[in-house]
């Protein structure tokens, strides 16, 4: 036995609305009740769906980093913002940045645009960390950056 389910096409053409965040959602008239929203300029942008002008000024680039430590022991954290201090004092011309991860807590160094540069630093960074030198490893990773438009300069 099968039942056949018949559906009529609409006579009307529907036409969808795409809201950029939930608060605009919250605000139409057909979503059942008269709702108003008020909020700083600030959490308008960080409520706005992905794709929002927030997001059209930003760009995603690879980058490469120099991974120095990883680790998920008791005193990972502790760990790696001393390497991190340390390394800002070896080479304050590269950033570091310490991040957790569930369950790692990491340092990464450097902001190398191609794998080349990144391979070029290792061996420098190596020297100086030695103790640390089995663990590093080359990090490709994306990065959002501004676009700007120059055409007006």
């Amino acid at each position: 036995m099968f039942a056949w389910l018949y559906v009529q096409p609409h006579a009307h053409a529907q036409v969808a609305v795409v809201d950029t965040s939930i608060v605009q959602y919250l605000e139409r008239s057909n979503t059942g009740g008269a709702i108003r929203i008020e909020q700083p300029a600030e959490l308008s942008q960080r409520v706005a769906r992905v794709g929002d002008d927030v997001e059209q000024n930003m760009v995603k680039v690879p980058i490469y980093r120099i991974q120095l430590f990883s680790s998920n022991n008791t005193s990972a954290k502790t760990q790696a913002e001393s390497l991190a201090k340390e390394f800002a004092g070896a080479f304050p011309e590269l950033p570091a940045m310490v991040s957790y991860v569930s369950p790692f807590w990491r340092l990464r160094v450097g902001e190398f645009r191609t794998y080349e540069e990144a391979n070029a630093m290792l061996p420098i960074i190596q020297n100086k960390f030695s103790d640390m030198q089995r663990g590093m490893l080359i990090i490709r990773e994306r990065i959002s950056v501004p676009v700007h438009d120059y055409s007006n300069d």
